[in-house]
């Protein structure tokens, strides 16, 4: 059925009558709106009524179903209080057995807890007993007294003092487990003054143990089983400092206020610290005999703190060191640097020398980072490593300022080859600076590193010494290269390289450098190089090597360039004879002379400038090819010589030949064909171009496989002889 309205438009929250009515208004007349209205309101009244009835058959089926319910309820009321009450009375009673059971389970455990704070007071009275037996200590009624000095009798006193000392440890451990404990915690005065006492006892007995007694006169001898006991007493105490400032002050003090003299470290010489080395020897005589034994026990070569005792560093390595600075402190001024060179190498020498008493890797490694690495760093290295700097940089100023000997350098020859002789003083000086950087009297372990920086700044600034004038020269040498100006050097502006041979010189300089740094200063610095660093020698080597590498390169630059100059000079000297190829032309050109069979006699002369500086610098060009760069240039302008004179002949023989046909162009008689002059040149140039092919064999250079060579074999044989 439909309405001019939604039904479902009266259940929006939003719902107003007025608008409702308007909208339906405007959508339909009101009477059909009214019509409707009462038609909806019906229908819900008649859905109304069947839910009514509905639920009202149900409601009286329901109450026939529960007819006799409630009195049957009611009936079960009563035993249901009953069960109530009894369940109340059964709660009520678990609740006073639970009071009781809990009373008596705290009962039990305070019982506990008695009979344990009663075990622990017995367990520390037995020990009390045990310790106070072991010291001598009056019973406990007398404790507050002073303390009672019993001496020992028993010749195992140390071992007796050692369990005290383990005794004392567990009494500690057991008071701290019952401080809260009023009759326990009540015992610490007890135990303190058992640790006073075991303490005296234990400074007696070792006292007695390390200290000679002056009425016997002889050698006194430590017994370390005894010791071995009163140190492991100290260890467990935590108090292995004692033991160590005992043996200090009472060992090694006298000693080395007696040995540790100035007179005895100048020796014949105020003030050299000569006598260093003699009383290093001395401390380490002294330590092995008198503490040798005792170093070597398990306390004494552990790596903890805690479970040692460190003699050999606080109680002799210490004490050595804080006398030194005390009365010797010019030992470590590096005013002197070979003073102080030998002394901080005689210095960590002894250093070596006493870790050498360690008998185990760990007692070492204690040793060697607790006390000798700071003991080293607080040499003033950085002062002492400027000053010998200083030192080589004046002496490499002053080589820089000093100009190369006048007289012929004859550089060495390849049997001199450990000669360490050079043309240029900075060169000289240059190498000599090198080795002392890396000699013993000079390199400390601690500035490896510094003096390699060094060589490498050394090796930079002798490069950049000669670069920039080698370049020049290199450059006034190619212009002048091929006319009749004359190769000087002056214009290079530098006292070292004022001619051609001084360029020669500082090649060979450069050569023998060179060798002698890959040679020898690798192996200085690798000699050098800390073994903790580098395990092998072989690795150690390759390092240097590496290290040197680039400085290498750099002076192998330099070393080409100067050989570069001595290619043109050397070239330019053996092209001077050159020019004697146009007298071939006058020897045959219409002349008679027969056909040629010896080779002309300026072939002979071209290669001896060449010859000539090879006798002179040949062992310093090491694999340099210079000989195949000059004999090639050399061929360059030969070749070229000979295509001119050839052609300029050909030209003049094609002329004559032309006027000697227009002569005879009516005759009958066939042209003349003798061998022409042209044909004798080319001749002539072959057996010379032969003949400087031998001679270049004796450099070691075949000068037919040039171009030049093999174009001028062409021109010479363009007519068959």
């Amino acid at each position: 059925m439909g309405y001019c309205f939604e039904e479902a438009a009266f259940e929006a929250d939003d719902f107003h009558p007025a608008t409702f009515l308007e909208e339906c208004q405007s959508r339909s007349p009101i009477v059909q709106v009214h019509h409707d209205l009462e038609n909806f309101m019906q229908s819900l009244e008649n859905q109304l009524v069947a839910i009514i009835d509905k639920d009202y058959a149900e409601f009286l089926q329901l109450s026939v179903k529960l007819k006799g319910v409630n009195s049957a309820v009611l009936s079960l009321r009563s035993p249901l209080l009953h069960i109530l009450e009894r369940v109340h009375a059964v709660k009520a009673a678990a609740h006073t057995l639970v009071h009781k059971a809990e009373a008596h389970v705290a009962q039990l455990a305070q019982l506990q807890t008695h009979k344990a704070n009663l075990q622990l007071s017995i367990t520390i009275a037995e020990k009390f007993h045990s310790v106070e037996s072991l010291l001598g200590i009056a019973s406990i009624s007398h404790a507050a007294n002073a303390e009672v000095d019993v001496p020992f009798i028993s010749a195992e006193q140390s071992t007796l003092l050692e369990r005290a000392a383990r005794l004392v440890l567990e009494l500690g451990s057991l008071l701290a487990q019952g401080v809260d404990v009023p009759t326990i915690s009540a015992e610490e005065p007890r135990l303190a003054l058992v640790e006073r006492t075991l303490r005296q006892r234990l400074e007696a007995e070792l006292a007695t143990e390390i200290v000679p007694d002056s009425f016997y006169a002889r050698e006194h001898v430590i017994n370390t089983t005894n010791v071995n006991h009163l140190l492991r007493a100290y260890v467990l105490l935590q108090e292995a400092s004692i033991a160590e400032a005992m043996v200090a002050r009472l060992v090694m003090q006298p000693f080395l206020d007696e040995t540790m003299t100035r007179g005895r470290l100048d020796g014949r010489h105020r003030g050299s610290c000569e006598g260093l080395s003699g009383i290093y020897a001395a401390v380490l005589q002294y330590v092995e005999r008198k503490l040798g034994a005792v170093l070597v026990l398990p306390v004494c070569q552990g790596g903890n703190p805690s479970t040692s005792v460190d003699l050999l560093g606080h109680s002799i390595w210490t004490p050595v060191v804080d006398t030194m600075r005390a009365k010797l402190g010019e030992v470590f001024t590096p005013a002197n640097p070979d003073r102080f060179h030998h002394n901080f190498t005689t210095s960590m020498s002894f250093a070596t020398s006493l870790e050498q008493l360690c008998a185990t890797p760990v007692a070492a490694q204690r040793f060697r980072t607790t006390h000798v690495q700071p003991f080293r760093d607080s040499w003033n290295l950085v002062v002492y490593l400027q000053l010998r700097q200083n030192e080589l940089n004046q002496a490499l100023a002053v080589s820089k300022s000093t100009m190369r000997s006048l007289d012929s350098f004859v550089p060495p020859t390849t049997s001199d080859s450990h000669s360490s002789s050079f043309a240029f003083p900075v060169t000289t000086a240059t190498w000599q600076v090198l080795v002392k950087t890396w000699s013993d009297g000079v390199v400390l372990a601690p500035l490896v590193a510094a003096s390699a920086r060094y060589s490498l700044t050394v090796l930079s600034q002798y490069a950049s010494y000669w670069r920039d004038p080698l370049e020049k020269a290199l450059a006034l040498v190619k212009s002048a290269q091929g006319n009749a100006k004359t190769m000087s050097l002056t214009e290079v502006h530098h006292a070292g390289l004022s001619t051609c041979d001084d360029v020669f010189c500082l090649g060979s300089d450069l050569h023998r450098l060179g060798l002698q740094v890959k040679r020898d200063l690798v192996g200085m610095i690798a000699s050098k190089v800390p073994r903790e660093a580098l395990a092998s020698d072989e690795a150690a080597t390759e390092f240097a090597r590496k290290l040197v590498d680039e400085p290498m390169q750099a002076l192998e630059l330099l070393e080409r360039m100067c050989w570069d100059v001595a290619v043109i000079v050397v070239s330019e000297e053996c092209k001077k004879v050159l020019p004697a190829v146009r007298t071939i032309k006058g020897q045959y050109q219409m002349t008679n002379k027969p056909m040629p069979t010896t080779p002309s006699s300026y072939v002979a002369t071209v290669t001896r400038p060449l010859h000539a500086f090879l006798d002179k610098w040949r062992d310093s060009l090491g694999a340099y090819a210079m000989s195949a760069d000059v004999l090639s240039t050399t061929m360059e302008m030969y070749a070229s010589l000979a295509s001119e004179l050839l052609k300029s002949a050909t030209e003049l023989e094609e002329s004559l030949k032309s006027r000697k046909n227009q002569r005879l162009m009516h005759t009958s008689s066939s042209l003349d064909d003798s061998i022409s002059d042209t044909d004798k040149m080319r001749q002539q140039l072959h057996l010379d171009m032969q003949e400087l092919a031998r001679n270049s064999t004796a450099f070691g250079v075949d000068i037919s496989q040039f171009s030049s060579f093999q174009r001028m074999r062409q021109d010479v044989a363009a007519k068959d002889i």
